[in-house]
């Protein structure tokens, strides 16, 4: 063992990793091909320990341990090994090691297991051998705070494996964090990646930004944003036709979450245009008003506040209408020559309220009252149970139409 991994020292690492050249693969019975070989290979056992020594001298087996305990050593223990002859016995030991004499081998899953749930052993618990960087995560599930790594194993791949999954998906009641509740198991999934898929963006971008319509997904996104102190800017379009209840979420999540939300607003001179020419409502009358109406009120402010950034994040979700069914998490918005994230997109409206719910976030009151979909005041209405979540939004149209241009111009990744 030339590589340390001991977590409970931080994460510290003694020694250091030399890759050596890899080894060609030696084919099953040399290439003539003895099916049998083939599925049951010839194992040989081990010669000996996989270690010898610890930090603090030789390891004592489970024989010498339970002949002649040595207050301040360390037990290595083998597969075959009965765990419970250390019930009672564990009064000195320094260090329990594991070894793992050969990859595939899972009964050191057992005796950590074992030491931790039925023996009470609180002391360090050490795994080596055959150890591989994709078990570190399942080995520290089961108790081990330690790993020893052959010197042509990497330190940071290990280490690297202990983030691999978003949640401990498996567990038992005697295991601190263990999730029994799938759905449970679920959301918490979305929320830690949700947090890692924003913390990836900010490290990635050097000016990110958050489009947010004050609606409940970017509220959810605009949380995580301020829960991490994200370097994401969050901004809002004010159209002039919002919701009363939109309108004061601003102030409300500006108070609630003390960041600097920063409100565009369409070009004064083209809203008058615009309402001389065809009337202030005209948008009723056909698709094509309708849009030249949202390419006033939201598309230009959209462009404006774009100016300088190098991504932009939005709260779309596939759920929420045919348009949007097939909504990649990322893509490329080509007109603006910038890179886009909907990291909401997998997630369905019980989510999002799950998530609203748990946090305590700002919502606009309006939820209460029907609305799913919230846009302008005079193109958005209550929907009954069970309509489609964009029934609501320019209702008087086909479904296949209702989009407002901000989200028209990206290419999937």
């Amino acid at each position: 063992m030339s590589v340390l991994i001991d977590f409970n020292r931080g994460l510290h690492v003694e020694g250091k990793s030399e890759r050596a050249a890899a080894v060609p693969a030696k084919p099953a019975n040399e290439g003539h091909g003895d099916v049998r070989k083939k599925i049951v290979p010839v194992i040989k056992p081990p010669a000996g320990p996989s270690a010898t020594h610890w930090e603090g001298g030789a390891y004592l087996s489970l024989a010498q341990w339970l002949e002649s305990p040595e207050d301040g050593a360390a037990i290595l223990l083998q597969p075959a090994d009965d765990t419970f002859a250390l019930a009672e016995r564990l009064d000195g030991v320094a260090l329990i090691a594991v070894d793992f004499p050969r990859i595939g081998d899972g009964r050191g899953y057992s005796h950590a297991v074992l030491l931790r749930e039925r023996l009470g052993y609180a002391g360090p618990l050490r795994a080596v051998g055959a150890v591989t960087a994709d078990q570190v995560y399942a080995l520290t599930r089961v108790g081990f705070t330690s790993f020893g790594l052959r010197a042509d194993q990497d330190a940071e791949t290990a280490l690297a494996a202990v983030n691999t999954f978003a949640v401990p998906y498996q567990g038992t009641p005697q295991r601190a964090g263990a999730i029994l509740d799938r759905d449970a198991a679920n959301f918490n999934a979305l929320v830690r990646l949700l947090e890692r898929q924003l913390t990836e963006i900010a490290a990635a971008h050097e000016r990110p930004a958050l489009a947010s319509s004050l609606s409940a997904e970017d509220m959810v996104i605009t949380d995580v944003i301020a829960r991490l102190k994200l370097p994401i800017d969050v901004f809002t379009l004010n159209t002039g036709r919002l919701h009363q209840e939109t309108v004061e979420l601003i102030e409300q999540t500006r108070a609630h979450y003390g960041i600097a939300l920063e409100v565009f607003e369409p070009n004064a001179a083209d809203v008058a245009a615009y309402t001389r020419a065809r009337g202030a409502d005209a948008f009723y009358e056909s698709v094509a008003l309708r849009k030249q109406c949202c390419a006033i009120r939201k598309v230009e402010p959209l462009a404006r506040a774009l100016v300088g950034r190098d991504a932009w994040i939005s709260g779309q979700r596939r759920e929420q209408g045919v348009t949007r069914a097939a909504l990649s998490e990322t893509e490329h918005d080509a007109e603006r020559g910038m890179e886009k994230y909907n990291p909401l997109a997998v997630w369905r409206w019980d989510d999002v309220r799950a998530y609203a719910e748990r946090f305590d976030i700002p919502m606009s009151q309006l939820y209460a009252r029907g609305y799913v979909s919230i846009g302008c005041e005079p193109c958005t209405k209550a929907i009954r149970p069970g309509e489609d979540p964009r029934a609501g939004r320019w209702w008087w149209e086909n479904q296949e139409s209702r989009e407002c241009g901000l989200h028209t111009n990206s290419t999937t990744r």
